[in-house]
């Protein structure tokens, strides 16, 4: 079975207002003025993301989400960003997007699209598209991020169960998941980047995951997930890998680093 894939649609400028420009700080839920954060989530316009982008706009901080639909949601900037599977045109896209996105002190990467079927069985551009959403948007965002930022990039990539969970008809899916994983662990050993987090959450009652594999009232509540993951990127860490898990819904800090990559407690 074929799985859905993202729009073609072009970038178009926002209508309401972008991320501003205030200086970058470290606190990432209600604070005092000097430590309102500009936030881009990618993937930010329906499920985890959305509610993402709610915890952040009431937190004070300056929010622009992108996507293939406005949410309209208020007090955060919108921006048209559809990850495709010719390459090319995804890195001009990418340089369109941050024309209009000035400074980003923490990137919320979040976009996906499930896919099934056999590797076999799918057509070269639905590799493409799957391998464009789940690594190169990703990279090229970074890429293109560091390259003007004086400051430390904070990171953090919304994987899934796939990450270390195989699956016979989701071959391309896991592969996506696992390889954003280890791309931001590997981004956590450079000294340029900020903190980075890798959250993984099992399927959430969203219309992503909805009627997925039948496990209906026992997926977790996006809300919820969106408030670990919250929690989860505040403190004091270099690098922090965590599962959100269900039945029952709950935590597991798997991996929690410092600044010398030394092991400590994050929980």
């Amino acid at each position: 079975m074929r799985g859905r894939f993202p729009d073609c649609a072009r970038i178009r400028i926002c209508r309401r207002s972008c991320i501003g420009h205030p200086r970058p700080g470290d606190g990432n839920g209600k604070g005092a003025e000097g430590l309102k954060k500009n936030f881009l989530i990618v993937g930010g316009t329906s499920g985890v993301g959305l509610e993402l982008a709610r915890q952040y706009v009431d937190g004070g901080h300056h929010v622009t989400i992108t996507g293939r639909n406005d949410p309209d949601l208020a007090g955060a900037g919108f921006q048209r960003y559809d990850v495709t599977g010719d390459a090319n045109r995804l890195a001009r896209d990418t340089d369109a997007l941050l024309e209009h996105v000035k400074v980003v002190h923490t990137l919320v990467y979040c976009a996906g699209f499930r896919q099934h079927g056999h590797l076999y069985e799918l057509a070269d551009d639905e590799l493409g598209a799957m391998t464009n959403v789940g690594l190169l948007a990703p990279m090229l965002l970074i890429q293109r991020l560091k390259r003007r930022s004086d400051w430390p990039l904070k990171i953090m990539v919304i994987t899934s169960g796939s990450q270390y969970e195989p699956s016979e008809l989701e071959p391309a899916y896991c592969a996506a998941k696992a390889g954003l994983g280890m791309l931001a662990a590997s981004l956590a050993r450079d000294g340029k980047i900020g903190k980075v987090l890798v959250a993984a959450p099992s399927d959430i009652d969203t219309p992503f995951w909805r009627n997925s594999d039948g496990t209906g009232d026992a997926m977790l509540d996006p809300q919820w997930v969106a408030r670990q993951i919250v929690d989860l990127s505040g403190g004091a860490f270099k690098y922090k890998h965590a599962r959100l898990l269900r039945r029952p819904a709950r935590v597991e800090v798997v991996e929690c680093l410092d600044n010398n990559l030394s092991a400590i407690d994050c929980t």
